[in-house]
């Protein structure tokens, strides 16, 4: 039997990766706030995760075939950057932002490392994406800082795979098309199926 690790993995769209990696015989750890009925589950409020957690509870003694990070923190509105904005909320955005910040970008990237003895070349490490890492996507500004989370998972996605071995992906969607959970699964079944060192996929 295969090993999962899904960040995010409780409930919503994360669920359904972590039901269709069950239903193809996956062993799944799923990290968060939310308990999954049916896997492995390392339950934690997401503002106590924090570097010591990691090392503590996210260390495997088998390997991993494939890890995806499902979870979205946002912490800024385009309405924030209005001057009118008092000092003490100004402080209270910007540390909000960084936990944010830390929740997006930063864990993935501890988290990879972290796993370093657990990945083989085979393995599989994916990213929920998305349209608004283009800079001329409409709407990007409305949560600024989800958009450029977003980027830097793009970004974290291409430099692991130029400097490791092992098989990265990212999926952009449109949860607003029919039928949008049913695509997520069977874009899921299509990972699964794939060889590429690293692909993207789309709808």
């Amino acid at each position: 039997m295969k090993n999962a690790v899904i960040v995010g993995g409780g409930r919503g769209k994360g669920a359904i990766i972590v039901d269709c990696l069950l239903k193809n015989q996956y062993n799944v750890i799923n990290i968060g706030s939310s308990k999954h009925p049916d896997c492995e589950n390392i339950i934690v409020d997401w503002k106590d995760i924090d570097i010591s957690f990691v090392q503590r509870h996210c260390r495997f003694d088998y390997p991993i075939d494939f890890i995806f990070f499902s979870q979205n923190s946002s912490s800024l509105a385009e309405q924030d950057f209005s001057l009118k904005i008092d000092t003490l909320q100004t402080w209270r955005l910007v540390k909000d932002w960084t936990q944010s910040n830390w929740l997006s970008c930063q864990l993935p990237f501890l988290l990879v490392h972290t796993l370093r003895d657990n990945i083989h070349a085979n393995t599989k490490i994916g990213w929920m994406l998305s349209s608004y890492i283009k800079h001329t996507a409409k709407g990007n500004n409305k949560n600024p800082d989800y958009s450029s989370f977003k980027y830097f998972n793009y970004l974290q996605m291409k430099c692991f795979s130029e400097q490791n071995n092992f098989k990265t992906f990212g999926i952009y969607p449109d949860f607003n098309v029919d039928k949008s959970e049913n695509i997520l699964y069977n874009t899921i079944i299509q990972v699964l199926l794939d060889t590429d060192k690293h692909k993207e996929y789309y709808f």
